[in-house]
């Protein structure tokens, strides 16, 4: 689907993997970019999976090596790539500690990225998050 020149999905595009443009300005979109649809029980299935949970909590639920991330603390409207800016100015760390804690650097697609950060900005679904959601070679490595 293409709207003005915003392209809205992920590989062939059909109303499976779309965003929703409800209200979207597409005035200031580029030629050619493509945004996936985020899913945000993908995502918490990701955080634990890609170990995010390690040094991240949701709802006291994970490491404290670094921020929690509650949703109900966040601006009710948010850009991901403001999410994805952070990370990328705290990557040196990150990846560090990644490495120390985990043997290595873990990778995230775009669109495994996408739906951690639909995760993490969706209250509803960090309240169904527990420790039970944890496997312990998971837990094991936490703080």
């Amino acid at each position: 689907m293409i709207i003005g020149s915003l392209a809205v999905g992920e590989g062939s595009l059909n109303s499976n993997n779309l965003v929703s443009t409800a209200g979207a300005d597409s005035t200031s979109s580029a030629p050619g970019l493509v945004l996936p649809k985020m899913d945000p029980q993908r995502g918490k299935e990701l955080f634990v999976s890609k170990r995010c949970v390690v040094c991240h909590s949701i709802n006291g639920v994970g490491g404290t090596a670094a921020a929690a991330l509650e949703a109900s603390t966040m601006d009710p409207l948010m850009n991901p790539f403001e999410f994805f800016a952070r990370m990328w100015l705290g990557a040196k760390p990150m990846i560090a500690m990644q490495e120390e804690r985990m043997g290595q650097q873990m990778e995230l697609t775009a669109e495994e990225l996408g739906n951690i950060v639909a995760f993490i900005h969706d209250e509803a679904m960090q309240k169904s998050f527990s420790e039970q959601d944890i496997p312990d070679e998971i837990e094991d490595l936490m703080e």
